[in-house]
């Protein structure tokens, strides 16, 4: 007779995003889809998210925080790029070579670069700050907008936040009456403790014999 299969040792998986299950996209092109995954589990995991709606509500969550990182990124990259075209005089229409340079010397963090990027502003009388400066005031109207969307994302992730809480204090919530009716069930039970051994003693008194 053949013996039966050994089992094997189930894997631990990380608990599956909703999107994961319905299989949509969440990242734009340019974007690692495995750090957006590895965020997302990670605030799965720091809210403790077990069923479906509070994986899903952790999921919205994690979204609006990583809207809020992507306009945050598209804030400096609109300076960067307003700078990069100032310090080179070009059009808005196209990044020619010299901005896409002057753009690769402003997010560098060597110091040859910077000396480089140094040099090139001189020869147009300006400083990092004030080249900044200037680049915000011309893209104050696109800055603007973008801070609009991020407020708006706070406020959604607020009222998000808020409903979780709802869900797992309502959990908390149920388990709290359950040990209250527990302890009041004891509590009763405490109460009707003596006549129960009272009870008990005579039973135990010999018939021919009167209690004392």
């Amino acid at each position: 007779m053949p013996k039966p299969a050994a089992s094997k040792p189930t894997a631990r998986h990380a608990t599956p995003s909703v999107s994961a299950w319905l299989g949509n996209p969440q990242v734009l092109p340019g974007e690692s889809a495995a750090q957006y995954q590895a965020s997302l589990q990670g605030l799965i995991e720091e809210l403790e998210a077990k069923t479906v709606l509070q994986v899903y509500l952790a999921e919205k969550i994690h979204e609006c925080l990583w809207w809020v990182r992507r306009y945050e990124a598209q804030k400096r990259a609109t300076i960067v790029a307003e700078m990069a075209r100032i310090a080179t005089s070009g059009s808005r229409t196209s990044v020619s070579d010299r901005e896409a340079l002057v753009i690769k010397l402003l997010n560098s963090g060597e110091s040859e670069d910077l000396d480089t990027l140094l040099t090139m502003l001189k020869g147009i009388h300006h400083t990092p700050e004030s080249l900044q400066q200037k680049a915000m005031d011309r893209e104050s109207d696109s800055l603007v907008q973008l801070d609009q969307q991020i407020s708006l994302q706070t406020k959604i992730l607020a009222g998000l936040q808020a409903s979780y809480e709802g869900v797992v204090n309502r959990k908390l919530l149920t388990e709290r009456l359950k040990l209250q009716n527990s302890l009041l069930r004891r509590d009763l039970e405490a109460i009707n403790l003596p006549h129960a051994q009272v009870l008990t003693a005579a039973s135990d008194i010999p018939n021919d014999q009167p209690p004392p």
